[in-house]
């Protein structure tokens, strides 16, 4: 999370960035192509890729990792990748079409992130199980923290690695104030606003005692939905309860096996079977496909692949710097 003022000063960097790439480009240069040399658009069709299973019946896996965010990834000449959010809905939608699918994992390894995208998923979730009554499990990997836990309490069950983290039920606000540091280099914010509380957060300009107060009731308020929405999503504690361990730490998966905010511990064909046992399991099998949706030309042989568009550890850092997204937001987020 960054505050406008270093949005701002990063922004110069990147374009500052941008003109050396480009000017490498025309010298001839080699430059990794953002996106694995190709420009994927958004209307591209999801491939379904079978990682084990010959039988008629299908499990989907649905990846929820990384930040959960409802905006575009950014490639060098536009974008070229569905949000999260997007992608998400897209394997649902696909997955309400098809009746061979018989339950649903939710493959979660997320630190959280924007509140509205974690509610959108969590609520897309909730519908599409009112419309097809088939099991959705959440399996975490290595963090299913904040708005990961929140999109997890859609699931019928809650699974968990045994080096997972999870937990850090809570919202948060990130600012900072450079006031003083702009100041002794002789910079000043002339900000002319329509009211006192209309550049509430700025980093360049000191809080007010009320403008603190407004902006811890829509935390408040926002913190009150994540426990409500734990609440419905772990029938076996009480709300008091909830409060007590919705304190903003993070739990061992031990650790959240004993407060009851996962179901079991395990690994991720084990929680297959389970999976297999539930009520409203209705395969015909005993040898179901786990299968995924994905765009990339890869061969996907087991569950621990990323299923994305093949892009380099360089090319997402150069999304990063090139195409900052928004500072000012709320989060469901971990984010030490």
């Amino acid at each position: 999370m960054y505050t406008q003022a270093f949005h701002f000063f990063r922004q110069v960097i990147s374009r500052l960035f941008v003109v050396a790439l480009l000017s490498v480009v025309a010298t001839g240069c080699c430059v990794v192509p953002l996106g694995g040399g190709s420009f994927p658009s958004l209307s591209e069709d999801y491939e379904e890729k079978v990682l084990s299973g010959e039988g008629k019946d299908k499990i989907l896996v649905v990846p929820i990792e990384g930040v959960i965010t409802d905006e575009e990834t950014a490639g060098f000449f536009g974008p070229s990748e569905e949000s999260m959010v997007a992608q998400v809905v897209s394997h649902l939608n696909r997955a309400r079409e098809d009746e061979s699918v018989k339950a649903v994992i939710l493959k979660i390894n997320s630190p959280g992130g924007g509140v509205t995208a974690s509610d959108i998923i969590y609520r897309e979730i909730q519908e599409f199980k009112k419309e097809r009554n088939i099991p959705v499990v959440a399996v975490f990997m290595d963090i299913a923290a904040s708005g990961g836990y929140y999109v997890a309490m859609a699931a019928d069950r809650v699974y968990a690695h045994p080096t997972t983290i999870t937990g850090s039920i809570g919202v948060i606000f990130g600012l900072l104030n450079v006031k003083e540091g702009l100041e002794k280099i002789g910079i000043k914010d002339y900000s002319i606003t329509s009211g006192e509380n209309k550049a509430i957060g700025s980093p360049t300009r000191e809080m007010t005692e009320e403008q603190r107060q407004i902006l811890q009731s829509i935390i408040n308020d926002m913190y009150g939905r994540f426990v409500t929405v734990v609440d419905q999503g772990r029938p076996n504690l009480n709300r008091d309860r909830i409060l007590k361990l919705a304190d903003g730490r993070i739990y061992t998966a031990n650790q959240a096996k004993e407060n009851g905010l996962v179901d079991d511990i395990g690994y991720f064909d084990e929680f297959v079977r389970k999976t297999m046992d539930l009520p409203n399991y209705r395969g015909s099998g005993s040898d179901p496909r786990l299968v995924l949706y994905t765009k990339s030309d890869r061969k996907m042989d087991n569950i621990y692949q990323t299923p994305g568009a093949e892009t380099s550890d360089l090319n997402r850092i150069l999304r990063q710097l090139v195409f900052p997204g928004s500072s000012a937001k709320f989060y469901f987020l971990w984010n030490p």
